[in-house]
């Protein structure tokens, strides 16, 4: 097989043939990786290409940031999947590898058929079943073939729920991003109860009602109809916080409406389940499919139970993390987070030789606007600051709101001269910012203090220290400075 990496600018990074039998090879930054990659967003360890002992050529996700791209389609971080020679895989947004296939490669495909990007086990499972099966009818003489084929088929459904379960037991432990926890479940639930669509959806108390989170398969088109059908059904599950499953017709006329909606939706099979949380009910997880052949059962609701009493927990999880990392005014990182991730980053760039940079910002005369126009015109400026600077970073840049008026900004693998340029696009960018409140327009300015990484900068304090002494000269020029 060959390998070939580039980047966006079309600047190969990589090209040769390695061995991808046994241990396969490792892609990453760390040095002792098969193929180093030294780019922003490739992890130490980033992904491992093998054959396994089956033949079949895998890549598993090692330790990602984000996950990897497979032919258009995401694999998770931390998962192990099935793919092909020819396969186009994004690492991150600079990095792109390309499997070509030589004269010489074998390869064992998988036999159903299926491109989709299940988690290994899901499928690997259910190819060892039939392969034992098919060992067994071939010793058995016919008359036995129908009996055994009933109970292979039986088992390759409780084979793959079991590794579905531990599947997903693993990965709500480790995916701390919202969307990707998400796109998991979702994928999940249809995987292992057969349906064509599924959707989240999590009680919103501030607008006092449920909200879509995430949905997939479902048509644009059809959404109006989908959701006017289907919200009496998911209202009453999370009110009673009983689930609710079965073909369409049990559910007719629920409720006050006289007509049946889910007829004029064409969808044939349902299961709702509730999300509970320490006894409180916090959403419903909803799967269907319009196949008149495919009916929902009893069993697949309590595969979904399994699901969502999980999903709770990883959803509770990641919204106590978000309330602890995340600044409630601005919506971008608090100082505790800006913290750690500085530490992380000055290791990284400690131990790969690279730079890195900071850039702190305070609002000029803030206390002065806070006693002429008040907390609430404030915090407008503050929202208003949050949203000039999280959209001047780039992927892995971190944005904070540090102090009561004060902003930073890590640059990783950004020298002196890239972060005064930033700063320069900040000042500017900010000075040009009218925030309105009541009848006043009010003009927002800052001062910025630059510091970038050197011989003299040993550990993270160092790089703060001299942030703060450039932009306290910034203060003393009169303010709307870099330094």
């Amino acid at each position: 097989m060959k390998i070939v990496i580039t980047d966006k600018l079309g600047q190969v990074l990589y090209d040769g043939s390695p061995d991808l039998h046994g241990d396969g090879i490792i892609i990453g930054s760390a040095s002792d990786c098969d193929i180093q990659i030294n780019k922003i967003g490739i992890a130490l360890a980033h992904i491992q290409i093998r054959y396994n002992t089956e033949g079949v050529l895998t890549l598993q996700d090692l330790q990602s940031p984000y996950g990897t791209i497979i032919d258009g389609v995401k694999l998770q971080p931390g998962f192990l999947s099935v793919i092909k020679p020819g396969s186009f895989l994004e690492l991150c947004d600079d990095v792109f590898v390309s499997l070509q296939p030589e004269p010489d490669d074998i390869y064992m495909a998988n036999g159903n058929g299926d491109n989709r990007l299940y988690p290994f086990f899901l499928s690997s499972n259910e190819s060892f079943v039939r392969k034992t099966f098919a060992n067994i009818r071939s010793k058995l003489p016919r008359e036995y073939h129908q009996t055994i084929t009933g109970a292979e088929g039986e088992l390759v459904i409780r084979v793959k729920e079991l590794a579905a379960v531990l599947e997903v037991a693993g990965a709500l432990n480790n995916i701390s991003s919202f969307p990707r926890l998400m796109d998991f479940v979702l994928e999940m639930a249809i995987a292992v109860t057969g349906a064509e669509r599924a959707m989240v959806l999590l009680f919103n108390e501030e607008l006092n009602r449920l909200e879509t989170m995430a949905m997939s398969n479902f048509v644009p088109d059809e959404l109006t109809i989908d959701m006017q059908a289907i919200s009496v059904l998911v209202n009453k599950v999370y009110n009673t916080g009983e689930a609710m499953t079965g073909p369409a017709f049990k559910f007719r006329h629920i409720g006050s409406r006289k007509e049946d909606l889910l007829d004029d939706a064409g969808i044939s099979s349902i299961s709702v389940v509730p999300l509970m949380e320490l006894g409180s009910t916090i959403g419903v997880l909803y799967v269907d499919t319009k196949h008149p052949n495919n009916i929902m059962s009893g069993h697949s609701e309590e595969m979904l139970k399994v699901f969502s009493s999980q999903l709770a927990v990883a959803i509770t999880r990641i919204r106590m993390f978000h309330d602890a990392t995340i600044d409630i005014v601005t919506g971008i990182s608090n100082q505790n987070m800006f913290l750690r991730r500085l530490g992380e980053e000055f290791s990284r760039a400690q131990r790969h030789r690279k730079d890195i940079s900071m850039i702190l910002m305070d609002l000029d005369n803030f206390k002065g606007m806070n006693q002429t126009y008040g907390e609430n015109a404030c915090n407008k400026i503050l929202k208003e600051t949050g949203r000039v600077f999280k959209h001047t970073t780039r992927i892995n840049d971190v944005v904070a709101r540090i102090g009561a008026d004060s902003f930073a900004m890590l640059l990783p693998e950004t020298s002196f001269a890239g972060a005064t340029v930033v700063a320069n696009k900040l000042r500017n960018t900010l000075g040009k910012t009218i925030v309105r409140a009541g009848n006043n327009n009010i003009k927002v300015t800052g001062s910025f203090g630059v510091s970038a990484s050197s011989a003299s900068t040993v550990k993270p304090a160092d790089l703060i220290k001299n942030a703060e002494k450039a932009l306290k000269l910034a203060q003393k020029r009169g303010g709307n400075q870099i330094a």
